[in-house]
C-alpha cells in the first residue's frame, strides 16, 4: 500500500512540475524588469538665480515604452541638514519625447515644514533635455497651515557625480 502511495506522490509531483513549466513558458517577457542604472539631470527654475538642483534617478525598464523611477533631488541652496527630496514615478516614451510623471516628498526638519509635490518632465528623446513643472502642497507643522506653490523650468541631462 505504501508503494502505491509513493507512486501517486511522484505522479502528482511530476504533473505539477509539468503544468508549472508550461505556465512559465507562456508568460510574456514584459513581466521581467531591467534596472538601467542611475541617471542625472540638473533642474533650473525659471526666474531663479540659485544654483541648479541635481535630480538622481534610478530607472527600471518595465517593458515596451514604460519605466519606473525612484530617486532624490539634491538642492545645494538649502541647509544640508535637511532631508533630500525623495521622488518616485513613471516614465513613458511617446514618439520622440519622454514624459516623466513624479511624486515628491520632503521633510524639512529641523524647520517645521513638510512638502509634497506632483510634477512632470517633458524630454526630447535624442538629447534627454527638456522642461519641467511641479505643483507643491506645503505644510507648516508649527502653525498647522497649508500653502500651495508652483515651479517650472528647464532640465538638462548630465553626468552623475
Amino acid at each position: 500500500m505504501k508503494i502505491l502511495k509513493m507512486k501517486n506522490v511522484k505522479r502528482v509531483f511530476l504533473f505539477v512540475a509539468i503544468i508549472t513549466a508550461t505556465i512559465f513558458s507562456y508568460m510574456p517577457k514584459a513581466l521581467t524588469a531591467d534596472y538601467l542604472g542611475e541617471l542625472c539631470w540638473s533642474l533650473h527654475s525659471e526666474g531663479s538665480t540659485n544654483e541648479a538642483r541635481l535630480m538622481r534617478v534610478g530607472m527600471t525598464h518595465m517593458g515596451d515604452s514604460g519605466f519606473t523611477l525612484q530617486g532624490v533631488i539634491d538642492d545645494p541652496n538649502i541647509d544640508p541638514a535637511i532631508d533630500p527630496a525623495i521622488m518616485n514615478g513613471a516614465a513613458v516614451i511617446v514618439g520622440n519625447e519622454v514624459f516623466f510623471t513624479m511624486n515628491i516628498s520632503q521633510d524639512l526638519a529641523p524647520y517645521p515644514w513638510r512638502d509634497t509635490g506632483n510634477g512632470q518632465l517633458r524630454l526630447n528623446l535624442p538629447t534627454l533635455n527638456g522642461t519641467f513643472w511641479v505643483n507643491y502642497l506645503e505644510f507648516d507643522v508649527e502653525f498647522s497651515e497649508f500653502w500651495e506653490s508652483h515651479e517650472s523650468g528647464t532640465v538638462t541631462f548630465t553626468n552623475c557625480p
